[in-house]
């Protein structure tokens, strides 16, 4: 036997893809992550019309709050967040799209929504401040559908990025040879967006928002949506629809 042979823990493999030996495989992509990009802009001049006062309001009672900006611990939040949208009427068409679109969404991506019906749990407005914003990682728990509508950003401000919602990925996952490329093993995706675009995605897709310095304004409606069980149904029936 002889010493030092490492045979048995490495193998020897050509790292030139062209001439390496390679059987012949079908790729076959399971458990997507659908993503749906829609492009609304005849709505964006109303809606940050409407968004105005209320991201003004929120504004204001920070700074309230923040007698001395100086003070690191005393200052503005990373995201002025309103309340609930759907209780002012100029967002109720735009509530209105959002619940059938998501409900679409669902029935194409298989589900068996005969004994459900579609809550909207939450739709409001974010804008960043000028001090600087941005989302850190996260998902929407209990909800099904998620998604934004942008009103005010450019190349300049800050934009979404979604994360591999696989958790074995993430806990095995390796450095990319290419980071700047989208492939099987990349770990997160940037999107670009403009004003007047829709992106709906699955509530499980982890998500985050760039850091946004506060030269350029960005601003954004977000919502979420749950397929709940009907209540109109009888028991019986609910329980065969679970």
């Amino acid at each position: 036997m002889k010493k030092n042979n490492l045979d048995n823990l490495f193998v020897k493999a050509q790292t030139d893809a062209a001439t390496a030996p390679q059987l012949q495989f079908s790729v076959e992509d399971q458990f997507k992550c659908p993503l749906y990009r829609a492009h609304k802009p005849e709505w964006v001049k109303e809606l940050n019309k409407a968004s105005d006062p209320i991201i003004e309001r929120v504004r204001k009672s920070w700074k309230k709050k923040i007698r001395d900006p100086k003070d690191p611990t005393k200052r503005m939040p990373n995201s002025l967040h309103s309340e609930l949208l759907w209780q002012y009427p100029e967002f109720k068409l735009l509530t209105e799209l959002i619940l059938q679109q998501s409900w679409n969404i669902l029935y194409w991506q298989g589900y068996d929504l005969k004994n459900r019906i579609p809550m909207m749990t939450e739709l409001w407005v974010q804008e960043f401040p000028e001090e600087g914003g941005f989302h850190d990682i996260h998902a929407h728990g209990n909800n099904h559908v998620s998604g934004f509508y942008f009103l005010k950003c450019n190349e300049k401000t800050s934009h979404p990025v979604f994360h591999d919602p696989r958790p074995g990925k993430v806990m095995m996952d390796i450095p990319m040879r290419e980071p700047s490329k989208i492939n099987y093993g990349s770990s997160q995706i940037h999107y670009k967006v403009k004003p007047g675009d829709f992106i709906f995605f699955p509530s499980y897709m982890p998500h985050a928002y760039v850091h946004h310095e506060g030269k350029e304004k960005f601003r954004f409606i977000h919502f979420n949506l749950q397929a709940v069980i009907d209540p109109r149904k009888s028991n019986l029936e609910n329980l065969k629809g679970v």
